[in-house]
Parts: C-alpha cells; sequence; structure tokens
C-alpha cells in the first residue's frame, strides 16, 4: 500500500503524462546469483511499469560490451517457452583521480566480483508464470506466484515509508531515460540535506554537454529511505587486514573517519574489497527499495559523507565530496553510453577487441583502426591533423593509447572524460550518447526516446478521422525537443511532401468530397550537430482521413 499511495501522488504531481500512458502490473523481482551460478529471490513486489507492453523486456542492467557479466533467462507461460533474455551485469569499477581537485589522472583497480550479485526482473503479470535460469541438470525454476507468495519484504530497508519525489520529471517514464537517486546514511532528521546534496548532484550532472542539451530526454527521480545513524562505514587501517573490520590500503591512514561504524538503510562502506576509496553499498536491498520507482533505467546512489570515494557497476555510488561527481560523470559513460576508458593502464587479461579483424568490434570511442578512411569517427577529423596524431596535438584525430594498452589502440582526442577525471566528452563519445538515446537498449522505450510524445497525437491516430468538406481540421502532435540542433518536421499527405513551415500542427482542408480517404503524415528527426553522419532515426505519426459529407448537412443544423 505505500509503495501504491506514492505511485498515486506521483501521478496527481504530474497528471499531464499520466493521461496517455498506459500502466502494466508486473513481477518486480530482486535475484542474487553465488559464484557457482545459482540464483535465489530476495525481494518482491507487485508494481505498475509505465509503458511496458508484454514481449517487451524492462529488466534492463546496462549496455552488453566485454566489460559485462550478464545472466540468461527464460520465461514460460503455461509450459510454452517465450525465450531467452538477459539481463546485464558490469563489474564493480573503482575509477578515481590520482590527486583529486589538482591531478584528474585516473587510477583504476580491478576488482574480482565472482561473488555474490544482484539484479532485478520486471515481468508483466499477464506475460509469464514461470522463469528459469541456467540449462540441463543446473537449471532452475522458479514460479513467479510461488515468489510472490513466499518472498516479499524479506530485503525491507526500512520500517519508514519510502519518500519518492519528481525532483526533475520531464514526460513519461515510457519515453525517457529514468535515473533514480537514492540516498544512504541519511538520517529521517537530514532528509532536507540530503535535498540539497541531490539538487548539486544534478546541476553538476546536467552542466556538461551532451547530458545538458539532451536534460529533456532525462527524469531524474529522487528517493529518500531514512537511515537510522548517519553516514557510512570507515574501517581502520591495519596491515594485512583481510575482513571487513579494518582496511589494508595505506590510503585508509589519513582517513578523518576512520573506526567509524554506522548502522544505515544500505550498509555503505569505504574500504570494500581493501580498497580504501572503493565506496560500496548492498545492491539488493538498493534494488529492493527502487521498487518505489519501478521505471528506473539507471540507479545513483548518494551517501552522507565528504570524504572522496566512490563506484561504479550496476548501482552507482558517489559520496558528497566536491570532487565525486566526476567518478559518476565517467561511470555513467560506460553505464549507459558503452563507452570504454581511453587511459592506458595495463590490465591484464581484459578481453580483446578489433575493428579490423573479426571477432569484438572495439567500443565507439577506441579503436585499433588505422586507416584513415575506416575510423569510426572520421566525419570528426580536424582537417590538417596527421594520422596517427602525435601527443599535445589539439582537435580530433587518432592518438595512441587508450582501452589499458599503450601502443596499438587509439583514442579521438588527447584528453577527454574516458582518460582524465574533469575533461569534456569528446565529440566521438558525446555523439555516441545522442544515438543512444533513440537507439534504445537500455530499458524502456526498448527502441529508444520517440520525438513525438506519445499519446499527444491530436486527433489520436487509432482510428480514421471523419472529416467534413470546407472545414479545417487541425492535426498536432507534442514533439520532445534537445536544446541543441533543431527538429526537423515533414508532413505528407497521400505520400507527398507538403511544402511550408509547419511544425507541431498542419491545418488540413479539402473542399471537394474526394478524394473521399486521405492519408496525412508527420515525420520528425533530429538535426542534431552532434552526430556526423546524419540523420538520426525519424520518428512518425499516421492519420487516416475520411472525407464524410454527410457532415456538412449534419453541421449545417448543428
Amino acid at each position: 500500500m505505500k509503495q501504491q499511495s506514492w505511485r498515486f501522488m506521483l501521478v496527481a504531481g504530474a497528471a499531464v503524462f499520466a493521461q496517455t500512458v498506459l500502466a502494466a502490473p508486473a513481477h518486480y523481482i530482486v535475484f542474487e546469483v553465488d559464484r557457482t551460478g545459482t540464483v535465489s529471490p530476495v525481494y518482491y513486489a507487485q508494481v505498475d511499469l509505465n509503458g511496458v507492453a508484454p514481449g517487451q523486456r524492462a529488466d534492463a542492467g546496462s549496455l552488453q560490451s566485454q566489460r559485462n557479466d550478464e545472466v540468461v533467462y527464460g520465461l514460460h507461460r503455461q509450459g510454452a517457452d517465450l525465450g531467452k533474455h538477459r539481463v546485464h551485469l558490469p563489474q564493480l569499477r573503482g575509477e578515481f583521480a590520482r590527486d583529486p581537485g589538482h591531478d584528474g589522472t585516473i587510477e583504476s583497480t580491478r576488482i574480482d566480483t565472482a561473488g555474490s550479485r544482484a539484479f532485478v526482473l520486471r515481468i508483466p503479470l499477464d506475460e509469464a508464470d514461470t522463469v528459469s535460469f541456467g540449462k540441463g541438470s543446473r537449471q532452475q525454476t522458479f514460479d513467479l506466484q510461488a515468489i510472490a507468495a513466499r518472498v516479499p519484504d524479506a530485503r525491507s530497508v526500512s520500517s519508514a515509508a519510502p519518500v519518492v519525489a519528481p525532483a526533475a520529471i520531464t514526460g513519461p517514464a515510457s519515453n525517457r531515460v529514468d535515473i533514480l537517486v537514492i540516498g544512504e546514511g541519511y538520517t529521517s532528521a537530514q532528509q532536507s540535506l540530503f535535498n540539497s546534496n541531490v539538487a548539486s548532484f544534478e546541476n553538476q550532472f546536467f552542466a556538461v554537454t551532451p547530458y545538458l542539451e539532451y536534460k529533456s530526454f532525462v527524469n531524474w527521480a529522487t528517493l529518500f529511505v531514512a537511515s537510522s545513524q548517519s553516514g557510512v562505514d570507515h574501517p581502520p587501517y591495519q596491515a594485512g587486514c583481510t575482513t571487513s573490520s579494518c582496511c589494508a590500503d595505506s590510503g585508509a591512514q589519513t582517513d578523518p573517519r576512520a573506526g567509524q561504524f554506522v548502522n544505515t538503510a544500505f550498509d555503505g562502506k569505504f574500504c570494500d574489497w581493501q580498497i580504501h576509496r572503493l565506496l560500496t553499498v548492498n545492491d539488493s536491498k538498493v534494488l529492493a527499495a527502487a521498487a518505489a520507482y519501478p521505471d528506473w533505467d539507471e540507479i545513483l546512489v548518494v551517501a552522507n559523507d565528504t570524504v572522496y570515494g566512490g563506484s561504479g557497476g550496476y548501482v552507482s555510488v558517489t559520496s558528497t565530496n566536491q570532487y565525486a561527481s566526476e567518478i559518476i560523470l565517467h561511470e555513467y559513460g560506460h553505464t549507459f553510453t558503452g563507452l570504454a576508458d581511453e587511459y592506458d593502464t595495463a590490465y591484464p587479461g581484459f578481453p580483446a577487441c578489433s575493428d579490423v579483424s573479426g571477432g569484438s568490434p572495439c567500443e565507439p570511442n577506441v579503436t585499433n583502426q588505422t586507416n584513415p578512411a575506416l575510423v569510426k569517427w572520421k566525419a570528426w577529423f580536424t582537417p590538417g591533423n596527421p594520422i596517427p596524431t602525435p601527443p599535445g596535438t589539439s582537435g580530433v584525430g587518432l592518438f595512441q593509447g587508450a582501452r589499458y594498452q599503450v601502443t596499438g589502440m587509439y583514442r579521438p582526442v588527447d584528453q577527454c572524460e574516458m582518460r582524465y577525471l574533469g575533461m569534456n566528452f569528446c565529440p566521438a563519445c558525446r555523439q555516441e550518447y545522442v544515438v543512444r538515446l533513440y537507439a534504445g537498449g537500455w530499458g524502456v522505450p526498448a527502441s529508444g526516446i520517440d520525438l513525438i510524445e506519445p499519446g499527444s497525437e491530436s486527433p489520436p491516430t487509432a482510428q480514421a478521422v471523419q472529416y467534413a468538406p470546407g472545414t479545417t481540421q487541425i492535426f498536432s502532435i507534442d514533439a520532445l525537443q534537445p536544446s541543441v540542433g533543431n527538429l526537423v518536421f515533414e508532413w505528407w499527405l497521400d505520400g507527398v511532401h507538403l511544402a511550408g513551415s509547419w511544425t507541431e500542427s498542419f491545418p488540413f482542408a479539402q473542399n471537394a468530397p474526394t478524394p473521399a480517404t486521405r492519408t496525412l503524415q508527420v515525420r520528425v528527426r533530429d538535426n542534431s550537430t552532434y552526430v556526423k553522419p546524419g540523420p538520426l532515426p525519424t520518428r512518425t505519426r499516421t492519420w487516416t482521413i475520411q472525407v464524410n459529407t454527410d457532415l456538412i448537412f449534419r453541421n449545417g443544423f448543428e
């Protein structure tokens, strides 16, 4: 009931979006998988998902890439096999500035996350009745109704109702990237502090290109869950430590809060995996709490602690240190946009990629291709830059050293946010973010952002529009506008482009009773200056117009 009442409050506060969005009741299940591959359900809630149709997968974690693990599962209904699906689980990452505020060089620590990991499945109630993992003798099959009956509240995070605020809800979750920001280590008396901290992070996040220009494509929601005590755990330094009660990393010697242990909602702690700056939370508890806003696509946890630290992965975590926001910008480049690290610190055993030979292609911002005509960001090359490009050269080229290799792998610019914290994103990274928004694959909408707001069509397109000859009928849509470039609107009648300056509406008029049936279509695309070569996908709506002479007589006597 607590979750349902919040859902009502959110809809009531954003009724303009709720008018045209259908909510589908769904199972929201948090699972854990251990190092043997055994899967266990640990939390269940029934939720309402916006814009999810049967067959769609709302259980997106992050993009599939060579840095991600994945869990494969099958859905079944009344014994029928509905096919296999995947949940992508990015590796836990620790990437920090060498000297925050002074040196943005990234120091990266690789972590063995072969232990227990958590993920979420969101399955519409009428889609399936069982879910299975593995195959053969190792297959595990779970009855969804049995999970609902046995697992509710298994990971209760707080006795108090969570509070969700639509901090920057720009539109329906069915047509947005939904970022959910959750607080950790804030007591009930510190909710205003949480709101202030999150507002600061929001301002920093959307001050960066291209997040700024496409802010209207993102919902930024916040979830407050009160903790019993303030802050997070700070294990004290102890050489050779191998337990969670102490920290073997010498960096803990200067921790101003060493020895602090507190009782919090999500078990936040520094020095996870014996890395002092690695700030983590209990993902299972976070994912359970996130059921209060089940439409999330990405989750960010803000810990009430000013010591520098954070982590990336299925759930991103940051402290409130003034320089920690840079970690989040970098990690979001991984988890949402699918970018590679551009620094050349060695990472033994990392899976190879190649844009030259067969196998796995490289991420959008790195390549081993040196033929200028075949480099994927060639459209952004700065005229006159040699290829390959010497270090220190300004502009875009082909700079050697990327993806943990000093030689043989190349990046677009000398310095980028994916190489040094505190830098701008390079044109290739910026472009990929925009392309990803429209391509989908990160959650709902599955096919990417629609420039025409679903349900905004007037009149509705579901059935033929009855039209009286000699009158004017306005056809219109609401378009989702980025703040860079411009949208291109085209109106077509019976397959013929109508020249004119119409944008979101078109006045249709016809005096004669024939043609009796007309087809009107609007086409919208983003003419973004951040993408070369264009164009980006075109979104369309089509109306059938039925010219009805009976309406002339009827209207004449009304």
